[in-house]
């Protein structure tokens, strides 16, 4: 009899248990739509545009909320007369990998953030959320057709994916680029289930299958929030189309940062990092090692944070393991190798990080081994100024045919940088000539051809002032004209976030040394030449400068890194490539540092 009625007391709980597990699925699915089952085909009219800081007022108003803080007057009111079908995004990061994002629907912009605020309140981040962000969806298009197997039919960076129309099988652009950061350009409907179990609030009713026969591709109004201010998205990226000194301040403090965590014990540095998968590369160069270290040491002279000084010291004394001593010409020397190669470039730079130490620290400790690095490209400069190696092997000494069009400019830089330390005539003189040849190679060249020479710029902005020509100042006048002709600006293109860019799609490497060049050729229009060219070549860096911002990893770019901390401050390849290299986070503290 007990055993009898222990399994009927075992049969009710059992039913009673999936009745309300059913419920409780039932009510957060609906709570994932209207009533009326609305979707992506059920919008009718586009969100209008908002104005200049409604965006901004929207995403405090959700974070207040969110926090059960007052939010009068947050919420635009001409907005809350909106009884169009909307549809709206939610999502919440606690800055160390977690997030956490709620839809809603509703007939009205109010209604549907009102939806999507009560879906997150039922989760544990929203009590210990750091950041937030706010997709208003202003539109979509129903299509016929997606597979998967194929890539994506549509730019995702600028539009999400809502697979059947339906609003729980919806992808913002920015967790678009994590799916396809494994896939180059393609969507794994496994990873994109696995995603949506991860960070939506509400079960999902169905799974994304390898094929749907609709699918809508939707465009958003997004807007972020740190929970000190809040700013508008593009492309998922702070516009950044004015900024203040703070502001860069700020951008190099987290890249400092950045490189300071990047610096292993051994002194080498994580050299790649793709943040979207927190996977590191294998790869090396000691050049962008020497460069990096470089930068870090401008940047400490102007910071004074002692735990970047700590970490440049560290990738100090990896550099200088790798120096060897030599002779050329019967003159001792000092040369850095990697892999059985000599390179000016790698000699050049790695003066230029020993000649910043000292510049920074007034610790001679590394002179030595920077004039024995100098020694070689005295020894290996022919009489007219040309530097006759490039790169040779060791131990062998062969010289290859290999040349750069930019180690020439990186060793006039160095040696007047050398000049600078010792006062010693004879590196002058090497920079000196050095620069005038590279000036009558470049001579020659159309402008079409000519080489977008930072550091050839760098070099003529030192040497011009320990020993003027004419033939300096006109040649960087020349090089700066060029630089401006070549960025895109909203004036050429129509994307917002490529002004002040170079390349297509731009990149930021290249938009940063160009930026390093032009400041250098500021300088010396202002200071020799006319106001007129100092302010057009201002201007350009001024553009180029707000898209080194763009391309940062800030808050709103992190809350979608595996590891937010890790990523923050890293500076990215391109729009649509998240891939970090210590050379792309190198020029643009050098950019911004002397702009």
């Amino acid at each position: 009899m007990n055993r009898k009625k222990s399994a009927f007391l075992f049969t009710i709980v059992l039913f009673i248990s999936i009745v309300a597990a059913f419920l409780y699925l039932g009510w957060h699915r609906a709570e994932s739509r209207t009533p009326g089952g609305l979707g992506f085909a059920q919008l009718n009219k586009p969100l209008p545009d908002l104005k200049a800081g409604e965006a901004e007022a929207l995403v405090s108003y959700a974070a207040a909320r969110l926090k059960g803080e007052p939010a009068p007057g947050l919420f635009p009111e001409r907005l809350e007369k909106d009884v169009e079908p909307r549809i709206c995004f939610i999502s919440l990061a606690d800055g160390k990998g977690g997030r956490k994002v709620a839809s809603g629907a509703g007939q009205g912009l109010s209604e549907a953030l009102d939806q999507a605020l009560r879906n997150l309140q039922q989760d544990p981040l929203a009590k210990r959320f750091k950041w937030v962000k706010l997709d208003l969806v202003k539109g979509a298009q129903m299509l016929k057709n997606l597979d998967f197997e194929q890539p994506l039919p549509f730019d995702s960076s600028l539009f999400g994916l809502a697979v059947d129309g339906q609003l729980d099988k919806a992808l913002l652009p920015e967790e678009l680029s994590v799916l396809q950061a494994e896939r180059t350009g393609k969507v794994s409907p496994e990873k994109a289930n696995a995603l949506l179990k991860e960070t939506r609030v509400a079960p999902v009713a169905a799974e994304i299958e390898r094929r749907a026969s609709s699918f809508a591709v939707f465009r958003t109004i997004s807007a972020f929030s740190d929970g000190v201010s809040a700013w508008p998205l593009f492309r998922g990226n702070r516009p950044w189309q004015t900024y203040t000194d703070k502001d860069i301040e700020q951008s190099l403090a987290w890249a400092g940062k950045f490189l300071a965590r990047s610096v292993r014990k051994d002194g080498s540095f994580v050299y790649q990092y793709d943040p979207l998968l927190d996977r590191e590369g294998q790869e090396y160069n000691i050049l962008r090692h020497a460069g990096t270290v470089y930068a870090m040491l401008e940047l400490y002279r102007k910071n004074r944070d002692p735990e970047l000084l700590r970490a440049a010291e560290k990738a100090l004394g990896y550099l200088i393991r790798q120096v060897k001593e030599g002779t050329v010409r019967g003159r001792a020397v000092k040369f850095v190798v990697e892999r059985g190669e000599v390179k000016l470039g790698g000699n050049a730079l790695a003066v230029l990080a020993l000649a910043e130490y000292e510049r920074a620290t007034s610790d001679r400790r590394y002179r030595t081994e920077m004039e024995g690095l100098g020694e070689w490209m005295l020894a290996t400069q022919a009489p007219d100024g040309r530097f006759t190696i490039h790169k040779q092997g060791y131990p062998d000494g062969k010289v290859s045919k290999f040349q750069s069009e930019y180690y020439p400019g990186e060793a006039v830089f160095a040696l007047a940088r050398v000049y600078g330390l010792t006062g010693e005539r004879k590196w002058l003189d090497a920079a000196d000539a050095g620069a005038r040849y590279q000036l009558k190679v470049f001579s020659r060249l159309e402008d079409s051809k000519l080489p977008h020479d930072h550091w050839l710029l760098y070099g003529l902005n030192e040497v011009h002032r320990k020993r003027p020509r004419p033939e300096f100042l006109e040649g960087a006048m020349r090089f700066a004209r060029v630089i401006i002709q070549a960025q895109h600006t909203q004036a050429n293109q129509s994307q917002p976030d490529w002004d002040g860019v170079y390349y297509k799609p731009p990149r930021s490497a290249p938009t940063a040394t160009r930026m390093e060049g032009l400041n250098s050729a500021y300088a010396l229009a202002r200071d020799f030449g006319t106001k007129e060219g100092a302010k057009r070549i201002r201007e350009a860096v001024r553009r180029g400068t707000g898209f080194l911002l763009r391309i940062q990893v800030g808050p709103e770019v992190a809350m979608y890194c595996k590891n937010p901390e890790k990523s923050l401050g890293g500076f990215r390849e391109s729009l649509d490539r998240s891939t970090i290299r210590i050379d792309y986070v190198q020029h643009s503290i050098s950019a911004m540092i002397n702009r």
